[in-house]
């Protein structure tokens, strides 16, 4: 059993169930405290993807075959320009072999239920926004706006990117996240027939005006999309008088089928805009008992689809390392996490934004330039590196969790 009695987890997001489903494996009793009544749909609703590197951290707390029982294994990534040019294809089963996990797409909310039943709905406590916190040489307290409080080892900021953590810990000099520059207006929909979207390829088309599209099958009735449009681009998308629905259809009323047809099928409510935000790479993660994980640490763009896997990942390390820690070290073991956790985060950040301007460009001839430098170059050079920063040897191999049939195709 660890040393350390409780931890205060503040945020239920991925980062802060996986901190706490980590801690409780290694012996240390987690609460965790929610701003939300309930997690609603900015929470749990949507898709994304969890690559490699995600499984191999979510093995390292038992919770990887659980993942991937509700998820569909994607064996291809594929590059398009918005005439249907492939520009490249990426073969996944290779590096699935190679590190023993595999890469799936999935709905947020499947993720979500795994880590809460892991870490078990009575630790978890709903409507409690933090107000403040203060700590001491022997532990630190959190308040909360309903006049409560709490009192733990350690306190974990998981409280997203604009985290009240953050901002308490640097005393409000802090600037605001950065603006990408672009939206991501993400929905899934019901969608049955692999004709439409076969199932296991994860599809990424790149356009001109500033626009993307992204979409993959969830399972046999669902899909799930992602438009990425630039702020001029997105200029007469939510206007008064047009659904977004139209106004994304009348956007991308000259790209190749299925992207139409995926769009005409959404319900209005389920498409939702997202701003895309994140953060340079800096250091300061945690002062004393106080750390930060997830979002409020290392926010990043979803250009890699890595957010959610390097909240994994930082949540998996360090409730790794306070288990191993006497409680008059945390401080020390709070600044060897963020050691361990800097340079990889940062170097995700970095290659996200750098991807993210690609998708900026207006110009057909830049365009056509950025194409033709995507079919030159990403069945090669950018493959190998995104396949470098995806597989992690530092994290346990062992053999591939099974994910659902529908996956396997």
């Amino acid at each position: 059993m660890a040393n350390i009695g409780k931890a205060l987890v503040i945020g239920a997001g991925i980062g802060g169930l996986t901190t706490a489903a980590g801690l409780l494996r290694q012996g240390i009793e987690a609460e965790v405290f929610e701003a939300r009544p309930s997690p609603g749909r900015l929470l749990t609703g949507g898709g994304f993807m969890l690559w490699h590197n995600a499984f191999l951290a979510l093995r390292r707390i038992g919770l990887d075959e659980a993942v991937a029982a509700d998820a569909v294994r994607m064996r291809f990534h594929e590059f398009r320009s918005d005439s249907g040019r492939r520009l490249a294809r990426w073969e996944l089963d290779g590096p699935t072999r190679e590190c023993g996990a595999p890469a799936c797409a999935l709905r947020r909310s499947s993720l979500h239920r795994v880590l809460t039943e892991a870490v078990g709905e009575h630790r978890i406590r709903p409507g409690r926004r933090l107000t403040g916190y203060a700590q001491d040489a022997d532990g630190v307290t959190a308040r909360f706006a309903d006049g409560s409080a709490a009192r733990g080892d350690v306190l974990i900021g998981a409280d997203g990117l604009r985290s009240t953590v953050r901002a308490t810990m640097r005393r409000g000099f802090e600037p605001p996240p950065r603006y990408s520059g672009y939206t991501a207006w993400q929905a899934i929909t019901r969608l049955p027939g692999e004709s439409t979207a076969p199932t296991g390829t994860f599809f990424n088309l790149w356009g001109r005006g500033g626009l993307r599209f992204l979409y993959c099958r969830l399972n046999e009735s669902e899909v799930y999309w992602d438009a990425v449009t630039s702020d001029r681009a997105a200029a007469g998308i939510d206007t008064v008088g047009r659904t977004r629905g139209a106004a994304l259809a009348a956007a991308y009323r000259r790209w190749p089928e299925p992207v139409g047809r995926i769009i005409a099928s959404t319900e209005e409510e389920a498409i939702l805009p997202v701003a895309i935000h994140d953060r340079p790479p800096g250091g300061g993660w945690s002062r004393g008992r106080v750390v930060l994980v997830g979002d409020a640490a290392h926010p990043m763009t979803l250009n890699l689809s890595q957010g959610a896997g390097q909240a994994v990942e930082s949540g998996v390390v360090l409730a790794d390392l306070l288990g191993r820690s006497e409680p008059g070290a945390v401080p020390e073991t709070l600044r060897r996490f963020e050691s361990a956790r800097r340079a990889r985060c940062a170097e995700m950040v970095d290659t996200s934004w750098r991807i993210g301007t690609l998708g900026l460009v207006h110009s057909t001839a830049l365009s056509r330039l950025r194409d033709l430098m995507m079919y030159a170059f990403f069945d090669s050079v950018a493959k190998g590196r995104s396949y470098g920063l995806m597989l992690d040897d530092r994290l346990d191999r062992g053999p591939v969790p099974a994910a659902s049939g529908r996956g396997t195709g």
